[in-house]
């Protein structure tokens, strides 16, 4: 028992001087690329001008941006018009004279900005541009595919207005804002769809300019002008709610189905479970953050690329919800990725 004892004891001993080495060459290696992608970031500076830091889509991003920002060293401005053309020209020029390692940029609509963003890329600057997009293609584009959910919100209306005891094959879209890029694309892909089935009858074509009060007002004037409504698209779900108290005003709710697409916020959901709303197009504005945060690492890891040099674009991942889905990571809340 002794001997066996001692043998083992000295297995183990020779074992640890054969691992001992290996452990500390092991404890020395670095990861290949990490100190280089870390010090590309380190410092450097970003600055965002969104539509409005009240909507739950720009909350999203920033909030994923900014835990980027805080792992990785470089700095992220936000600088918030609130829904002011005027102020957003001011607060991107602002930037522009800053010179920042990149500017991210929503914009209002296809032209307010579109001279500017190429000054912006005439002076270095890299530009993100996130789901709305400028006549200028800049450096990279992450967002919807446009054209694709006026096909989808459509489709879903043709469907269901075509389909053998419907009250009408009259449809209504509820714009957004008419200059707007997500409200051009839209377009193209609802003409679309209208022309492959024929019959399909769009009533009404009226900016609501995200605001529900306006898609209320709009939509219970449709109603009156046309009792059989059958179903009703729109551009924003946060605005859709004004169309969907109007249908339920009416009593109209089993006849009217109101499509339409957000950023898959917790509010959206409960607006499909209090019947104010029947489907929503979710492009789900975490996945979207994420997205563009792996732009922004692309971008300022390569100080060589000149502004403009490459353009690329990222269209998310969309999810049709309706009362069956409405629920879990479909309806995020804010405090559940801080």
């Amino acid at each position: 028992m002794k001997t066996m004892k001692k043998l083992l004891l000295a297995a183990i001993a020779a074992v640890s001087l054969v691992q001992a080495p290996h452990m500390a060459q092991a404890a020395d290696v670095e990861q290949i690329g990490r100190s280089a992608y870390l010090e590309a970031m380190t410092g450097k500076k970003v600055i965002f001008v969104p539509l409005s830091q009240g909507m739950d889509l720009n909350q999203a991003w920033v909030t994923v941006w900014q835990r980027h920002a805080a792992r990785y060293g470089f700095t992220l401005e936000v600088r918030d018009p609130n829904m002011n053309t005027d102020a957003g020209i001011r607060a991107l020029q602002g930037a522009i004279e800053e010179k920042p390692d990149l500017l991210i940029v929503q914009n209002p609509d296809v032209q307010t900005y579109a001279r500017m963003l190429k000054q912006a890329q005439s002076a270095g600057i890299k530009v993100l541009q996130v789901n709305m997009q400028s006549a200028t293609q800049t450096d990279s584009y992450v967002g919807n595919d446009w054209i694709e959910m006026g096909r989808l919100e459509a489709g879903e209306l043709a469907r269901t207005c075509m389909a053998p005891g419907a009250p009408s094959k009259k449809i209504v879209w509820l714009a957004g804002v008419q200059t707007g890029a997500a409200n051009i694309f839209m377009r193209t892909g609802i003409d679309q769809i209208i022309a492959e089935n024929p019959g399909l009858e769009l009533v009404s074509d009226q900016p609501a300019d995200y605001d529900s009060e306006k898609a209320r007002q709009i939509t219970e004037t449709v109603l009156q002008q046309h009792p059989d409504l059958c179903g009703i698209m729109g551009i924003w779900d946060n605005a859709e709610v004004g169309a969907g108290a109007a249908v339920l005003a009416a009593g109209k709710q089993d006849q009217v189905t109101i499509v339409t697409n957000g950023a898959g916020a917790d509010t959206g959901c409960e607006s499909i479970k209090k019947g104010l709303l029947d489907v929503i197009y979710n492009f789900n504005a975490p996945i979207q953050g994420e997205i563009a945060a792996q732009q922004i690492s692309e971008l300022l890891q390569h100080p060589e690329r000149e502004a403009g040099a490459e353009k690329t674009m990222f269209f998310g991942p969309i999810t049709r919800v309706d009362k069956d889905n409405a629920t879990g990571r479909n309806c995020w809340k804010i405090d559940d990725f801080k």
